[in-house]
């Protein structure tokens, strides 16, 4: 049987296990409880090569719907990207590329993708462009609060991530909604640990130490608490030694400071039409929305 471009993954159980067993294997990426516990709805939709039976390639699409300054727009997030080594040279991802691009083009208002380093000259025959992004950083003074860590093993913990989730972020300026499968998928895997209900502040957050301070994944809230607030709250269960906390999250206003953010074998790239949008307000993709 020839090879050709399936879509209908997901409700393939052969083509499923054949390409999560791919993502094992490239990525140490394990879909099966994600899966499982019925996170993997229709925003991910895998594009594999096959013959029927065995997925030698992937591209996934991401469909991210993201509020823009209040406006709400889709993205189109690329990732999952790989070629099982004994399929490789034959262009298979050229072709699947081809096909996302052709699919998705039109109906979205930007595409995008984080590549690691051994891949940087491929993306630029697509037309995608490297971007730069920018991390804001904020001082703060721990302080003890009402705090406590949700189980996310727990139905009834779960569901107030959720509810507060839908409430949205009402303190970044470009967020990711609706997508609680996403969310699911960090929030119930290695993120696990690390979130946090704030019920004084009207508040869900995800935080983990990070160095002399801790990263701020992201704050769900009505609004109520302001941002540095929180922060501070949560500093004092993260890391009561914390002097800056580190936004996950592109905030509103002029809270904190902005530099470039630097991370290892990682660059996002972003397809020439949604270039100019993006460069010009220095900012950066909300890191519970990397797919």
């Amino acid at each position: 049987m020839p090879w050709k471009i399936e879509k209908a993954v997901r409700e393939n159980p052969a083509l499923r296990e054949s390409f999560m067993d791919l993502a094992i294997k490239t990525f140490h990426l394990d879909f099966h409880n994600w899966h499982q516990n019925g996170f993997w709805g229709d925003r991910y939709i895998p594009y594999v090569m096959t013959d029927g039976k065995t997925v030698a390639a992937n591209v996934s699409v991401n469909v991210i719907d993201m509020l823009w300054d209040g406006t709400k727009r889709r993205y189109i997030q690329l990732g999952t990207v790989m070629t099982a080594p004994e399929y490789r040279g034959q262009g298979f991802s050229r072709r699947l590329m081809e096909t996302v691009l052709s699919d998705w083009r039109d109906c979205s208002d930007g595409i995008y993708l984080f590549a690691n380093d051994s891949v940087l000259d491929f993306y630029p025959k697509f037309g995608f462009c490297p971007m730069g992004e920018y991390q804001v950083s904020v001082n703060v003074t721990p302080k003890k609060g009402n705090i406590c860590r949700l189980d996310m093993s727990d139905p009834r913990d779960l569901r107030t991530l959720f509810s507060y989730y839908k409430k949205g972020n009402p303190h970044s300026r470009f967020a990711m909604v609706d997508n609680e499968g996403l969310l699911a998928f960090y929030c119930t895997g290695f993120l696990k640990e690390n979130v946090y209900y704030l019920p004084e502040a009207g508040a869900v957050a995800v935080a983990e130490p990070n160095g002399d301070g801790f990263l701020c994944y992201d704050v769900f809230s009505d609004g109520q608490t302001e941002l540095k607030g929180i922060l501070e709250t949560l500093a004092g269960a993260v890391n009561p030694q914390a002097s800056k906390a580190m936004l996950g999250f592109a905030p509103k206003g002029s809270v904190g400071e902005s530099a470039p953010l630097k991370e290892e074998d990682t660059t996002l790239f972003l397809l020439e039409g949604f270039v100019p949008l993006y460069k010009e307000n220095r900012i950066m993709f909300p890191l519970l929305s990397r797919a």
